[in-house]
């Protein structure tokens, strides 16, 4: 196990050469979200109809990817902290790996100065790691060791093992925050009440563990003093974790606020054509998400629609004949194939509520293996860009997640202006 800690830098470090403006009329500068500690500690629905607190969580997990040689990055995302609008937060990062058994694991752990924030950003899978692949890929079932009305749910064990091997000392520093301590441990003393709000987030396979341990706070009994500060778990292009009795399980929980958490404030993000939140494939068995999504959608030319229309209800047909051997119901696929042309007409965040359909499990391992990296190096050239593709491995960046959810009047997460 490997931990590093380091302080974020105060606003004025960062811009040395200039003025100490933060807001100009009508456009932000730096930090960029000047009102984000207000925002983070109130207690108020998820997401701010701003957008500040989707546009924080997506960039602070997108910068967890950096690091040099698979090693985490902690003065970076202590960085873009400030950046943000946390000055001088603390931020310590936990590591562990183990290449045998596809452990590839790191958490960032955010405090803000008055030890009254604590953010929780998991790392997702680093494209040039093999070991953190394979995580994605060992897919066999796992007991999930909490207890869910006195029922066993198996979970995906690759996001699963990954997610343990990091939380016990995850714990050990939010108990020092809720007490009020630095969780910096060579800092002595507390300062204020404590830690009122904890968030959650992460990207990817970083999205995946980030659920796993709200489901965990959520439903330990020991965790409940910590799980009062939940607030909120941000996930992005977030993949499933289990069956459809684990995810009927998740939004059925009270939590000790009297909060269905996991139904209501867990947001899942999804940007467009993101084939990650599809998977585990169907033929590797049932999985089903749970707690709110909203998809994006880009615009597109009318005749891109159309084809996106026609591309998707033939993707649907040629299921068919697997219907009889994944159990599939033939009237739910129909459903959503008249759903189809709905959804290529939308653009821009949509909250998928009912009747509307959650984003589908991948059907077959086709989408996975030709599909996705098909609209890959489709997006690469001008010519194909807009081909439509049921599924893509391009949307799945993190950048497209911290771009679309930007608010108005914010460029990027260093507070570019005009």
């Amino acid at each position: 196990m490997r931990q590093t800690i380091v302080h974020g830098p105060a606003f004025a470090d960062l811009r040395p050469l200039k003025e100490a403006t933060f807001v100009e009329p009508g456009r932000t500068t730096f930090p960029v979200h000047p009102e984000l500690p207000r925002l983070l500690r109130e207690d108020k629905d998820h997401p701010d109809p701003a957008g500040v607190l989707p546009h924080t969580m997506a960039t602070l997990a997108a910068y967890a990817y950096a690091g040099y040689e698979q090693g985490a990055d902690a003065d970076t995302v202590a960085m873009m902290a400030t950046r943000l609008g946390l000055e001088r937060n603390r931020c310590r990062v936990f590591e562990q790996r183990v290449d045998a058994l596809y452990i590839a694991s790191a958490a960032y752990l955010i405090q803000d100065e008055d030890r009254r924030i604590a953010i929780l950003c998991y790392r997702g899978t680093q494209p040039e790691d093999i070991i953190s692949i394979l995580t994605d890929a060992d897919v066999r079932p796992e007991t999930l060791a909490v207890d869910l009305d006195g029922t066993d749910y198996a979970v995906h064990a690759g996001f699963y093992r990954n997610m343990r091997a990091t939380r016990y000392l995850i714990l050990q520093a939010l108990e020092r925050a809720v007490r009020g301590e630095s969780i910096d441990p060579d800092e002595q003393g507390t300062r204020g009440p404590g830690l009122e709000a904890l968030y959650i987030t992460g990207h990817s396979l970083g999205a995946a563990m980030a659920a796993l341990m709200a489901v965990t706070l959520v439903h330990e009994p020991r965790y409940a003093h910590i799980a009062r500060r939940l607030r909120a778990v941000y996930t992005f292009g977030q993949p499933m974790l289990g069956g459809p009795d684990l995810a009927r399980a998740c939004e059925n929980t009270v939590d000790s606020n009297g909060t269905h958490l996991l139904r209501d404030r867990l947001l899942r993000y999804i940007y467009d054509r993101d084939v990650v939140p599809a998977l585990p494939p169907r033929p590797v068995g049932p999985y089903a998400a749970f707690g709110r999504e909203f998809h994006f959608r880009r615009p597109r030319r009318a005749v891109d629609a159309v084809f996106t229309a026609a591309a998707d209800a033939a993707a649907e047909a040629a299921a068919f004949p697997g219907d009889l051997l994944t159990g599939v119901n033939p009237l739910r696929r129909l459903r959503r194939m008249g759903a189809i042309p709905g959804r290529a007409r939308e653009e821009g965040w949509i909250e998928r509520v009912e009747p509307a359909l959650p984003y589908p499990q991948m059907d077959s391992l086709a989408g996975l293996a030709v599909v996705a990296p098909l609209a890959f190096f489709a997006a690469r050239l001008a010519l194909t860009r807009t081909l439509p593709f049921k599924y893509s491995f391009d949307d799945h960046g993190p950048a497209h997640y911290v771009n679309a959810l930007a608010p108005p009047g914010v460029l990027s997460e260093y507070g570019d202006v005009r």
